[in-house]
């Protein structure tokens, strides 16, 4: 729909100003494409679609799986102004072969001339290389000489095709990239902040944490990734794009940083309804992420909510980070919405206005009150009140109930919030807003009037 009111939720802070010119790229695994067709992508919370996986061949040829080409969602993404490029590579045997290919002068070269033929003949805007990872000094060597080849010939088509790579967000693998040769080839960098604790560690941690906390995150977290490229291996932070994952880890723990003696990973769409199944959410204020406990007490979750979401979004505009990833789109959808997906796009690309905790007493009662000014022309108020901590949601619709916009989606802390609304993009009318807490809802009327 394209009469948004435009607005963005920071549930805790002070209001700032934010940028409008933030990449949001969002993967989309082919292998989904059933369950999660063009049809169903909401372009208007991206700038670009990564189209996973192709592979590389050790001959310089590519593997392109059966069904991969989708020439549908590639011309819907460009009539709604987002780009396409097509990833290559991913975890397990086409990265694998990426080091033998990057090896071999006559297999590079003729992967260069095949991957830039591939993208302008299937209408891609670019590529993103996803190496996981390469392993030694050799390696080092032979991905810098591939990515420059890459740059070369994708500056001779016009406009020239995107050139982005997928990265690790620590040493441990960081080390074999070189970065400080690389780093101007490249559109942007994706750092895979995500996948900090799983099935691979003896206890259970945060699988996307903003920020380290005590028990010390020793695996990593967010910031910990963005210091490493941007002051450790001097990458500016304008090609850096943080992970943002619709997915968590299911640990058989009892407790966060406990023991584990197992991991799976979970999707979001699978999570959120565990909320009404008996599990216990807990938000931990330090890394600014949640997980939930099961009724029984012997399985913990980490994972990402509209509110870690949020911050993480609040995190890209305060530090100038250029944007972010994510895996995956369609990975959100919970009933006919995916609500990620859209606190993404209204923290990053559609920065009009902002609401924030106020403060001051905890009311005694739920409570919403009359928009101020309204009817209004340009922006207005909408203050609301929550006695005890818990999911809140606050939502826009037209007259025949069509929602509009999500102002809110997530845990509040008690207290009562203040949202500021622009009516840019909004045609004169009457709309209803409601706000949902415990169950409950209250539901008033604002006017726009041009």
């Amino acid at each position: 729909m394209k009469n948004f009111l435009l607005a963005i939720l920071v549930l805790v802070g002070a209001t700032q100003s934010l940028a409008s010119d933030k990449l949001v790229v969002g993967y989309y695994p082919s292998w989904n494409r059933s369950v999660y067709p063009h049809t169903a992508v909401q372009y208007q919370n991206l700038t670009h679609i990564a189209h996973a996986f192709i592979g590389p061949m050790v001959d310089g040829n590519l593997e392109v799986p059966s069904g991969f080409l989708y020439p549908e969602l590639i011309q819907t993404a460009h009539a709604n102004g987002v780009k396409v490029v097509v990833s290559l590579g991913g975890w397990g045997t086409y990265s694998d072969r990426f080091a033998p290919l990057a090896a071999d002068t006559a297999a590079r070269h003729r992967f260069v001339q095949n991957l830039k033929n591939f993208c302008v003949t299937n209408g891609y805007d670019g590529a993103d290389i996803d190496w996981e990872y390469p392993k030694n000094a050799t390696e080092r060597t032979n991905m810098r000489l591939l990515i420059s080849e890459l740059r070369q010939a994708f500056n001779t088509t016009t406009p020239a095709l995107l050139l982005a790579m997928a990265g690790p967000a620590t040493n441990w693998s960081g080390q074999w990239f070189d970065f400080s040769a690389m780093m101007n080839d490249f559109n942007w960098i994706g750092i895979m902040t995500y996948d900090f604790y799983g099935a691979w560690t003896s206890k259970a941690g945060h699988n996307s944490a903003l920020y380290g906390a005590y028990p010390p995150n020793d695996q990593g977290w967010v910031d910990y990734g963005v210091q490493y490229y941007n002051v450790t291996r001097g990458v500016p932070k304008s090609k850096l794009l943080i992970g943002i994952p619709f997915y968590g880890q299911q640990f058989n723990a009892s407790a966060l940083w406990g023991t584990s003696t197992g991991a799976t990973q979970v999707v979001y769409y699978s999570i959120a309804p565990k909320l009404q199944q008996g599990w216990t959410r807990y938000w931990d204020a330090g890394s600014q992420v949640p997980y939930m406990i099961s009724p029984t007490g012997n399985q913990l979750i980490s994972y990402d909510d509209s509110q870690s979401v949020a911050a993480k979004c609040n995190y890209v505009n305060s530090t100038d980070v250029a944007g972010a990833i994510i895996w995956a789109i369609g990975q959100d959808g919970v009933g006919a919405r995916q609500p990620l997906l859209e606190t993404v796009g209204a923290g990053l690309l559609r920065p009009t206005s902002v609401a924030q905790h106020v403060g001051g007493a905890v009311p005694e009662r739920f409570v919403l009150k009359q928009n101020y000014p309204n009817p209004f022309n340009g922006a207005t108020h909408i203050r609301y009140g929550i006695p005890e901590s818990g999911l809140v949601s606050l939502r826009v619709f037209d007259l025949l109930g069509r929602e509009v916009h999500t102002l809110a989606e997530g845990e509040h802390a008690a207290g009562e919030f203040d949202a500021t609304i622009s009516s840019e993009r909004l045609s004169s009318g009457v709309y209803i807003y409601r706000l949902t807490w415990q169950g409950r809802a209250i539901s008033k009327t604002l006017t726009v009037l041009r």
